[in-house]
């Protein structure tokens, strides 16, 4: 990996960590220092977090980007179009071994629920990595990938959020029997059901984020 990927790498990691904070002024020099990287490789990563919008310019400074109801709005109108029609296809074409993969993650979701008592910060982790390995299958059925790299892109600019929410009480839960509902349906082949419980549940997520920014610091 170059030194200008491997500054891109920790940089976003910052960013999506909050060790940078939304609207944390961006300083080449200092970003260079503080993750030991020369210059030329942290301006190379600047300008593609810019460009992918994990940093903003505003009044000749750069900043970390900063998230709005909005701009959940617009990330979620995204996901919905996309992964509801992944669902759809999974439930298509899976192939019986894609089937046995969905249903030892759908299995230990179902495991991790009979442990929500005690939700401490492996518990989230657990949940987070079930959650991707779940929908990262998905893609993999629906046999595409750009789709996946479009996702994950989005995916990232709420994850600070995402983990968050997931310590509010029952929502793990719920993620969970939405996760199973869906697997169920992509099990059985029954596209049309699948794509309707994928935009289901992201709206679900979509709301439950709106709501906790609004709750705890966003300002109208």
């Amino acid at each position: 990996m170059s030194n200008s990927n491997n500054a891109y790498s920790r940089i976003l990691k910052a960013i999506v960590s909050s060790e940078l904070k939304p609207g944390d002024t961006i300083a080449e020099i200092q970003l260079a220092e503080k993750f030991g990287f020369g210059r030329t490789p942290v301006r190379e990563a600047v300008m593609r977090l810019e460009n992918e919008g994990f940093i903003v310019s505003s009044e000749r400074k750069k900043k970390v980007y900063v998230l709005f109801p909005k701009d959940i709005e617009e990330i979620f109108s995204i996901k919905q179009a996309i992964e509801s029609g992944i669902s759809k296809k999974a439930a298509e074409q899976a192939t019986g071994t894609d089937k046995e993969e969905l249903k030892r993650i759908v299995g230990e979701m179902k495991q991790l629920s009979d442990n929500t008592n005690d939700q401490n910060g492996q518990f989230v982790q657990t949940w987070l990595d079930l959650d991707a390995q779940f929908h990262r299958l998905l893609f993999k059925m629906a046999d595409n990938s750009r789709a996946e790299s479009i996702v994950d892109n989005l995916n990232l600019q709420f994850r600070r959020i995402k983990v968050g929410m997931m310590v509010l009480e029952g929502r793990v839960e719920k993620a969970i029997c939405e996760h199973s509902e869906i697997g169920e349906a992509v099990l059985s082949g029954e596209g049309e059901t699948a794509s309707r419980l994928m935009h289901e549940h992201l709206e679900n997520v979509k709301q439950t984020i709106i709501k906790l920014m609004n709750t705890f610091y966003y300002i109208p």
